[in-house]
């Protein structure tokens, strides 16, 4: 005697007369009566059930399948009449006489347009089965970011077990594959002449009723091919309101091409939206406040997502700063990663900038050119990389340094070099934090030109060679006021050929008189060195120029490690 088992109850209320049927057909198995289709057929089915539309309304008509799991749509295989049927009136069903073994049930209503597919139905010897659902919108799966295809390259796409066969040529870098059932399926996609054995793509995607389900392809690292990326086809808006915090809101001088970070952080961006942001393209402008959109400003992007608190960082040289105006910054992950070089120009006199935020190279030079890659002495690795003011920076000791071998000779008619004397423009900006104040410490260093130290009595000091050719040096102390072990401290120091001098630690300008002290070295080449203390080090930025106290200050603001200056926000 054969039984009845549901392995799918409809989600609608079944109408009376539908009821009927499928009491008919499951119950009183002994009567022969037939449910719809098959004619040809007798007995007692071995799969029937009931389709109904959404709202509860029977999917009348409907042409449904019993598709066998090896079944190859590809090589255009056609199923047996006794494999096919239509519903009745009542939306019920039935099959007769099918073998033994798994299947993918198929359903269509051609009035509404509403599908269905129900895989992984097992049919069993002397066991009736019951199929019971309701049809649903067919889903859209949309491919984006096709790099590997021609334009107008065309294929098919298949889902394993069923007789769903959709062609799909690729158009500007996409295609779509329209009217899929929802739900989970096992897709292939095939693009070459002869559609091959092995599919293009394949695998189990989510099919939303009446949606679109965009599929990241995966895109090569140049130069990496063996490294592939998925591709992010997020496309979002930041903003940030240039407006200074409250108490500096004014601006003592004009600032122009200044490089401003930006943080992207969890109180600000979903990461999961952007997961692959490295490899999108970040594009900014600036808006005054009459509208008027400025050129596309020079941006780059770094990640930092080995941090305990991952983050993104853009850093985008805003031409013109108007407290007024505001910074829009847009993500598009399918644009191409190409980025501007000069966010840090050697032609407004950056020499030397290390974020200090790469583990794999922790000292790169992000400064146009890129002249100056360290090297690393001492045991400075990626186990020294830490979260810095700005992204990530890296913990020291004293017997850890990086440096820049055989930096440019004094009088080299190199563009860009190291060397600096109290009789030239000469500026640099760093954050250090110290595990203690009580010994002397020495951060920066280009021996016979400059230095930057820690003494206990004096606080921290500027040495600066007055001349190529004196005997002597500057030295300009801080003081030892508001600097504390443990805290990162922002110290920046400007010199202009007139002997004006702009020192800073933290947002106090330091007043006093350089000290004149002997210094007996002869100048010549020699090696600039980072190292010889204990601490933390960050944003590390030196140059030929004069920045005067209003860009020292926005410098500062900007990269605090809190409560910074100014803040992206995502537009809704």
């Amino acid at each position: 005697m054969k039984f009845c088992k549901n392995i799918m109850a409809a989600s609608a209320s079944l109408t009376l007369a539908a009821m009927a049927a499928f009491v008919a057909a499951f119950c009183g198995c002994s009567s022969g009566n037939q449910v719809a289709g098959n004619s040809a057929e007798t007995g007692s089915p071995e799969l029937a059930g009931i389709l109904l539309l959404e709202g509860g309304n029977p999917a009348a008509y409907a042409r449904v399948q019993c598709v066998p799991q090896n079944f190859d749509a590809k090589a255009g295989n056609v199923l047996p009449t006794a494999f096919t049927t239509e519903a009745n009136a009542d939306g019920a069903y039935s099959l007769n006489s099918i073998p033994t073994g798994t299947y993918a049930v198929e359903a269509y209503h051609e009035e509404s347009g509403k599908r269905l597919l129900v895989q992984n139905v097992k049919v069993s010897e002397d066991e009736l089965l019951a199929v019971n659902d309701t049809l649903r919108e067919p889903g859209f799966v949309k491919f984006e970011y096709v790099r590997d295809l021609e334009e107008g390259a065309i294929g098919v796409a298949t889902v394993l077990g069923t007789t769903i066969h959709r062609n799909v040529v690729v158009h500007g870098q996409t295609f779509v594959i329209d009217s899929l059932p929802a739900g989970k399926l096992d897709l292939q996609v095939f693009f070459n002449e002869d559609l091959g054995e092995k599919p293009w793509m394949q695998g189990p995607i989510d099919v939303v009723p009446g949606d679109t389900e965009t599929i990241l392809l995966t895109r090569s690292i140049p130069d990496e091919p063996d490294i592939v990326i998925p591709h992010d086809s997020v496309s979002l808006t930041f903003v940030a309101p240039l407006a200074l915090p409250e108490g500096a809101d004014t601006l003592n001088s004009v600032v122009t091409d200044i490089p401003i970070a930006f943080r992207l952080t969890k109180d600000n961006c979903d990461f999961n939206s952007i997961m692959y942001a490295d490899y999108g393209r970040w594009e900014a402008v600036r808006i005054s406040k009459d509208g008027t959109r400025s050129k596309k400003l020079p941006i780059t992007f770094t990640s930092y997502r080995y941090l305990k608190d991952p983050k993104f960082v853009l850093w985008v040289r805003v031409d013109s700063l108007n407290v007024g105006d505001s910074l829009e910054v847009t993500y598009d992950g399918l644009g191409n990663f190409v980025y501007a070089l000069d966010v840090f120009p050697t032609n407004r006199s950056y020499s030397l900038v290390w974020h200090f935020g790469n583990p794999l190279s922790p000292m790169t030079d992000y400064s146009e050119y890129g002249y100056f890659d360290g090297e690393i002495l001492g045991n400075i690795g990626v186990n020294a990389m830490i979260d810095g003011v700005v992204g990530g920076g890296v913990r020291m000791d004293t017997s850890g340094a990086f440096y820049v071998r055989n930096s440019a000779e004094p009088d080299t008619l190199y563009k860009v070099n190291l060397s600096y004397g109290g009789d030239e423009y000469f500026c640099f900006s760093v954050w250090l934090q110290l595990d203690a104040l009580d010994k002397e410490q020495t951060f920066v260093k280009k021996l016979d030109e400059y230095m930057l130290r820690y003494v206990p009595e004096q606080g921290f000091v500027v040495d600066l060679r007055a001349t190529d050719s004196a005997t002597y040096k500057y030295s300009w102390s801080s003081g030892t006021s508001g600097i504390k072990a443990g805290e990162w401290i922002y110290l920046a120091f400007s010199r202009h050929v007139n002997s004006q001098t702009v020192f800073y630690v933290n947002d106090n300008k330091i007043e006093s008189e350089p000290e004149r002290v002997a210094w007996e070295d002869e100048r010549a080449m020699r090696e600039f060195r980072v190292g010889g203390f204990t601490g933390k080090i960050d944003e590390l930025m030196l140059g030929g120029c004069f920045r005067d106290e209003t860009w020292t200050r926005l410098t500062y603001l900007n990269q605090k490690p809190t409560d910074y200056w100014p803040v992206l926000k995502l537009r809704e």
